[in-house]
């Protein structure tokens, strides 16, 4: 049993507190926080040893793993420190705000010889896996382009707080970015550079509420990155992706995957014309569900990350470094905001 401390407890802290406590193989001995009264929340109602400084955390406690969940400005410094002191980690995304952090981080976490794995929930819903699987087997032959969204309803009026400020996380391309570039290098791969890059405000002063950005990965696909936090014709944040093969289509959301093939695939057992397939069809298991099964696996992939039943997780420091460059790169070439 490895044991682990969680170093945030706000909205998203919580939810990983409750999904990291039951799962297998891992243990919660303690959470940190500068919030004095989620501290004496959880002293009063939970099991765990609380602390408001991460640093005497770690100095008091023979640790495993350690999760980070703080909000994205302070990432950087405390996975640095844990790093360094040996401490294998999960961070939230992004890994950090800057490309010149994340690959620094993974350079030294090779020094160290830590495991790290970034929140890239995607890649763990059973949906995408299976997108990817399918990919992979060439469902819809050579892929040629796709157009990638994420879009949601958070900025529907004057935006305020951090939300409004790029050097703490805001900005639709630093908070739904992340989550479409992943789920681009995670199905076509990492070696990727940008084409082309827009940015729109409409309710914000100082950040985008709008991305356009062109990716273009070694093997010549072309992908269209769609990326809007300011649609008031969605109430929660979804990503779904559409990517056109020289054998057909395919088209997919977190809940559903439908493919157009021009010729019937027997080997896998597809029709011509359309095919369809739901998250229902699919292995979704988990010991505890709390915000979906996605959150689940990721942790329980983190939990075999320790134990060392794997090696490297699907969403590793390098991948996600890979998509702050992308970040980073959308920003700096699309310059002022339109």
């Amino acid at each position: 049993m490895k044991k682990i401390a969680l170093i945030g407890i706000g909205k998203m802290g919580m939810s990983h507190l409750g999904i990291a406590n039951m799962t297998p193989d891992i243990e919660v001995v303690a959470v940190c926080d500068t919030s004095k009264v989620l501290l004496r929340f959880v002293d009063k109602n939970m099991k765990f040893k609380t602390y408001s400084d991460y640093k005497k955390m770690i100095s008091e406690l023979d640790l495993d793993g350690i999760m980070v969940l703080v909000p994205n400005a302070f990432h950087y410094d405390i996975t640095k420190y844990c790093i360094e002191k040996g401490i294998n980690i999960f961070v939230e995304k992004p890994f950090t705000l800057t490309y010149k952090d994340s690959k620094s981080l993974v350079e030294l976490s090779q020094k160290h010889n830590v495991k790290g794995q970034v929140g890239y929930v995607n890649r763990f819903n059973p949906v995408f896996e299976k997108v990817k699987q399918l990919l992979d087997e060439k469902i819809i032959g050579d892929v040629s382009n796709y157009i990638n969204r994420m879009t949601g309803g958070v900025i529907l009026k004057e935006n305020k707080g951090w939300r409004n400020d790029y050097s703490k996380g805001g900005g639709c391309l630093f908070d739904y970015g992340p989550h479409c570039f992943d789920l681009s290098t995670y199905f076509f791969g990492t070696d990727v550079k940008l084409q082309s890059s827009v940015l729109k405000k409409v309710f914000s002063t100082k950040v985008d509420d709008v991305v356009y950005a062109t990716l273009v990965h070694s093997n010549n696909i072309v992908g269209i990155n769609y990326i809007n936090w300011s649609d008031s014709s969605v109430r929660k944040a979804t990503n779904s992706i559409e990517i056109m093969g020289n054998k057909g289509k395919l088209s997919a959301s977190k809940y559903e995957i439908n493919i157009y093939l021009n010729e019937e695939n027997k080997d896998l057992g597809f029709e011509k014309g359309w095919n369809q397939i739901y998250v229902t069809d699919e292995s979704t298991d988990v010991p505890y569900y709390l915000r979906g099964e996605d959150f689940s696996r990721q942790l329980e992939e983190f939990s075999a990350l320790l134990n060392g039943k794997i090696d490297e997780p699907r969403s590793s420091f390098f991948t996600a470094s890979i998509t702050d460059k992308l970040l980073e790169d959308t920003k700096n070439l699309a310059g002022e905001l339109k």
